[in-house]
């Protein structure tokens, strides 16, 4: 074996075809990641990555591998020293085991060069060194394995002929039908369980994982088995005359059969390592835990497809990975159909299908591309509609936040996947909805003034209204209650319903003004008054365990405000101004709830402490201001003379005020030990002392849920909630509110997925910009140049050594 192994790697290191195939394996791949536009270019993209590369190689591998094998045996034959081979003493398998490691000693010779690419992003990187190394030695270990499978199919391709350029052109197109001949016919049609089958024969599907550093047992089962048998099957076809044996054809079908027992076997073998750094294809416990209740078939309409700019790739590429993990997990299927509306030729069809789309729920967004002919704009849908049982619900995987860059926007996108898909998962499961209510009693927020974050919920809650007295009655049906901007103060006995509620493990979100301003003396003036408002709640909240200060905050980063500077008798001139009593908050990154989200717009908010009085709960401030903002104690005057003379910078010094907090544990009654008759209260009422484990926030700043409304239409109109008239832009209150609420509701965990990480691993644009020539000649001429020094020394130490002897 040995010394049929040493001949093989003499004899292609001796070729000059051998060097010319390596040669042109090195330069193509060096065009198409470091020169040539598109999906593969490593510069263009901008991250730090090498997966171009391993989406590259398993397509050139099929023209370098098939030249590297194609001689093996058909050389032999062609020669005549197949006999010679055959009667040496040793058994065929193990003369066919000695061609296949020259093989892949060969094809790792062709991959050493690409190590320069490794190296060069690994310097490119912000900061050096910020490519995922294990991912990266994960991806180089799945391509050696995808080569394997290549070798065993282009050394039995060998075995058949004695025509090197037959035995090239069958290891290719056997090659190619294993890679991804397989999943066109699947995809034609076929029923679900021939699809199943044809997907599992693909090398591409087992690729697909273990390319991005996940090393599956059942990948690594299934391309050992397929080498294996191409390898048996070549061992036996060496001697065509013994297939007419029938002992021959019964050991063949006994090995097929046992290697069909493994892989069913190794199908249920749940094993698998996820190498890269962030462990971002391992799902969570709580995900496994929600696929694994699936228990009817699921389809996902993805329409992000066709040629996309690097990161929407690159959220494509994580969401096609997730379903593929989840799938795994689940005990039905989850199939994924693509449909590309721009696919469809017929204009009116198209828009027709867009329209569609997007009042399913997808929302669409303008993707711009630089072509020759200048820039071109089409609409995208980063999104999937997902079925389960006859039910549909949209999903939208990119996240648009403002105030960070596109990369930042993208990452975050990347990162919420899986939560995005386990939510919708979860609501496609379940079979009652959770009921909130709105409180109603003490002039809260009315039904217009919540409209828009009514809507928002009502489909994934059941919604009502209801009075502090009617919670006893509805205690065990209400799971979420919301007091939105109360005016006037409650009663003793309100409290006591509510406090009793929230010891029988109910939650609730409260929404307090501790300052009132009036508004309207604003609008007709300039200059208004902010007094401390007693809404009789200060002993609650306290022993809760937290405590709404009397003060207003004023803070740097603001919203503007129109203001009219004509002189009186002219014609109104509107000016644009900061309006430091309008801040805009900033939703804390160390919650699930609230990480990523975009800033929250605000008026008239005031500052929020905890407090020792409750150990049993757990306190996390969820909203804040900027770093530049400053407290303005109560009362006070509010005048617009502030935007002629601001106050002075310099004052701005107290950075992240808490405006909102989390509170989660349990609470002890503020009623414990009182005389609840003195309250109206009657004696037969059972006081709860301490709360069963339960979750509330507090925000001090009632208006946050409040849209805008026009009381002169029939019925009033209102606008979107966060929705800020002088910029044109909506800011997050909605979906901050929306996720404290899904938190609220959350007994299972899912909002955690919302912490999930991701590490930012881009290119140095500046070191690119500058240097990028540079590093384009050397990632394509010095692979080219260590190859062709290599080769000529080898040569020439080689024939210096025969003419020795």
């Amino acid at each position: 074996m040995y010394s049929l192994f040493r001949k093989e790697i003499k004899t292609f290191l001796g070729s000059l075809i051998g060097y010319l195939a390596v040669l042109v394996f090195l330069l193509v791949t060096g065009l198409f990641l470091w020169v040539f536009p598109g999906a593969y270019n490593i510069p263009d993209n901008g991250y730090a990555t090498l997966e171009p590369l391993f989406s590259l190689a398993p397509w050139l591998y099929l023209f370098l591998v098939p030249a590297i094998t194609m001689r093996f045996f058909a050389d032999e034959k062609r020669s005549g020293t197949i006999e010679i081979l055959l009667t040496h003493p040793i058994s065929d398998f193990k003369l066919v085991l000695a061609k296949f490691f020259a093989g892949m000693v060969l094809v790792i010779f062709s991959l050493l060069p690409t190590l320069l690419y490794f190296l060069s992003v690994y310097l490119l990187g912000e900061p050096v060194g910020s490519i995922d190394v294990g991912a990266t030695w994960g991806s180089f270990i799945g391509l050696f394995l995808l080569a394997a499978v290549y070798v065993a199919i282009g050394v039995f391709a060998s075995s058949f002929t004695d025509n090197q350029i037959v035995s090239f052109i069958l290891a290719m197109a056997m090659s190619f039908i294993f890679y991804l001949g397989f999943d066109f016919v699947g995809s034609a049609g076929v029923s679900y369980l021939f699809e199943e089958l044809l997907s599992w024969m693909s090398i591409n599907n087992h690729y697909l994982s273990i390319s991005r550093g996940v090393v599956d047992m059942r990948d690594i089962i299934y391309y050992f088995g397929i080498t294996l048998l191409f390898l048996y099957l070549t061992s036996v076809f060496l001697r065509i005359s013994n297939w007419k044996k029938g002992r021959i054809k019964r050991n063949v079908a006994v090995f097929v059969v046992l290697l069909i027992v493994v892989f069913v076997v190794s199908s249920n073998f749940l094993f698998r390592l996820d190498l890269t750094a962030d462990k971002r294809y391992s799902l969570s416990d709580v995900s496994k835990e929600i696929v694994s209740g699936i228990e009817q078939p699921v389809e996902v309409e993805f329409f992000l497809i066709g040629e996309l700019e690097p990161g929407l790739r690159k959220l494509q590429q994580e969401v096609l990975e997730k379903i593929a993990v989840l799938n795994v997990f689940s005990p039905k299927p989850i199939r994924i159909k693509f449909t590309d509306p721009y696919s469809i030729g017929d204009v009116e069809k198209r828009q027709n299908l867009i329209d569609e789309i997007a009042g399913k729920g997808v929302t669409p967004t303008s993707f711009r591309k630089q072509t020759n002919e200048g820039v071109s704009t089409r609409t995208i849908f980063p999104g999937a509609l997902v079925s389960m049982g006859g039910k549909e619900m949209a999903v939208n995987f990119l996240k648009s936040n403002p105030d960070f860059s596109a990369e930042a926007n993208f990452n975050h996108s990347v990162e919420s996947v899986e939560f995005e898909l386990i939510n919708v998962f979860r609501k496609l499961m379940r079979t009652k909805k959770s009921t909130l209510a709105f409180l109603d009693g003490n002039q809260e927020l009315n039904q217009y003034q919540t409209a828009d974050f009514a809507n928002a919920l009502s489909g994934d809650f059941q919604l009502t209204r209801i009075l502090p007295g009617e919670l006893p009655a509805h205690v065990k049906n209400v799971d979420i209650l919301i007091v939105a901007d109360p005016q006037q103060p409650f009663e003793e006995k309100d409290k006591f319903y509510i406090d009793q509620f929230v010891m029988q493990g109910g939650k609730v979100m409260w929404l307090i003004d501790p300052v009132k301003v009036s508004l309207d003396s604003l609008s007709n003036g300039y200059q208004t008054y902010a007094f401390p408002r007693d809404l009789n709640l200060s002993d609650l909240f306290f022993r809760y365990g937290v405590r709404l200060n009397y003060e207003l905050l004023q803070d740097v980063y603001c919203a503007r405000i129109q203001v009219n500077t004509a002189l009186p008798g002219n014609t109104p001139k509107f000016t644009i101004h900061p309006w430091y009593y309008s801040p805009l908050l900033v939703p804390s990154d160390a919650h699930p709830a609230t990480r990523n989200l975009n800033n929250v717009f605000s008026e008239f908010a005031s500052s929020i402490d905890t407090i020792s009085g409750n150990p049993g709960a757990k306190k996390n401030f969820i909203l804040t201001t900027s770093p530049s903002a400053r407290r303005v104690k109560s009362p006070s005057s509010v005048s617009l003379q502030n935007i002629n003379n601001p106050p002075a910078r310099e004052l701005f010094n107290e950075a992240f005020i808490p405006v909102g907090v989390m509170l989660e544990g349990t609470f002890i009654s503020v009623f414990q030990n009182r005389m609840l008759e003195a309250f109206g209260i009657p004696a037969s009422e059972n006081i709860i002392n301490k709360s069963k484990p339960t979750k509330m926030v507090v925000i001090a700043d009632g208006d946050l849920m409040a849209n805008r409304v026009n009381y002169s239409t029939n019925p009033p109109r209102f606008t979107e909630l966060g929705f800020d008239r002088v910029s044109g832009r909506t800011f997050g209150n909605k979906e901050f509110l929306l996720n404290l609420i899904y938190y609220l509701n959350d007994d299972q965990g899912i909002m955690q997925l919302r912490n999930r990480t991701v590490k930012m691993r881009m290119l140095d644009k500046v070191q690119l910009r500058e240097e990028k020539t540079k590093w384009q000649w050397l990632n394509i001429v010095l692979p080219l140049v260590l190859v062709t020094i290599f080769g000529l020394a080898y040569n020439y130490l080689r024939r210096r050594r025969f003419n020795r002897l």
